[in-house]
């Protein structure tokens, strides 16, 4: 499985998370992380979370590429990182 991240990052329409995607084996993917992960796992509660998710890009990816060959989907086939999913 092949799976890159395109340097694109958006504040969610319902301000709840931050979304990007995931290109996986070519298609695309929505993935995301809730404001409340980047307060919890990746010390977003002092800054703003498009400036949080910017420095944690790595680690997030990172988050995201494990959920992905977990298969974790989303039911709309997304990938949501939350608090309790650690950094």
């Amino acid at each position: 499985m092949n799976i890159d991240f395109p340097a694109i990052e958006a504040m969610s329409e319902n301000l709840e998370s931050v979304s990007f995607p995931a290109d996986i084996d070519g298609k695309r993917t929505r993935c995301a992380v809730s404001l409340e992960a980047l307060q919890d796992n990746f010390r977003g509660d002092t800054m703003d979370p498009l400036e949080c998710f910017r420095s944690n890009r790595g680690a997030i990816e990172a988050k995201a590429e494990q959920l992905i060959r977990r298969g974790r989907f989303e039911p709309d086939g997304s990938i949501m990182i939350r608090s309790r999913d650690g950094a």
